[in-house]
């Protein structure tokens, strides 16, 4: 949708180029009509992506998603001898440890912070295929369970190229954790 929209806008401004240059006042208001259809495109498609769903009964945990291996009884928590605490119960390298993952209730009207990853996890992560969700317009990606997401419409994307363009690790779920005990226990 978006596409198009933007194929809208790149035709309304060549319409009005070649209305100024050859005077035609019915060329720029044609320029005027698609920027006005793209306008209506733009509003009716952030209104559809608006409507509550229910995601989580319509959409089965992927097969291959990073989720599947953080809820494993092999891959729990990091106990706290081995992690280095922050105070908050999260460790230095973003695993939540104790009753603090299950009492922690974003705001879902801000953006989560990010999830910080140590440079080992990064490059597991990085070369994973692991399934992660993106929200449309937002900086983080997320397992399929986060809280923060809750009803919004996400897409699955591979957490690499999640990374590649440009989406960071959510520090609700933690996404990485997740994909780099997946990869671990593939080796």
């Amino acid at each position: 949708m978006l596409l198009t929209v933007l194929l809208l806008l790149l035709a309304a401004a060549g319409v009005l180029v070649f209305a100024v240059a050859a005077g035609s006042a019915q060329w720029a208001w044609l320029s005027v009509l698609l920027c006005a259809v793209a306008a209506v495109l733009l509003f009716w498609s952030r209104a559809r992506d608006r409507k509550p769903r229910d995601r989580k009964r319509s959409r089965p945990a992927p097969r291959h998603s990073a989720h599947a291996v953080a809820g494993d009884a092999a891959s729990g928590p990091v106990a706290e001898s081995e992690a280095e605490l922050d105070g908050s119960g999260t460790t230095f390298g973003g695993d939540t440890i104790g009753p603090h993952a299950e009492s922690v209730e974003p705001d879902p009207g801000t953006e989560p912070s990010e999830q910080r990853t140590d440079a080992a996890d990064v490059l597991l992560v990085c070369e994973s295929d692991a399934e992660v969700f993106v929200i449309d317009e937002r900086p983080r990606y997320h397992l399929d369970d986060c809280s923060w997401v809750g009803q919004r419409s996400t897409m699955p994307l591979p957490v690499g190229e999640a990374r590649e363009l440009g989406f960071t690790p959510c520090a609700v779920c933690s996404p990485d954790t997740s994909v780099a005990r997946l990869e671990r226990s593939s080796v």
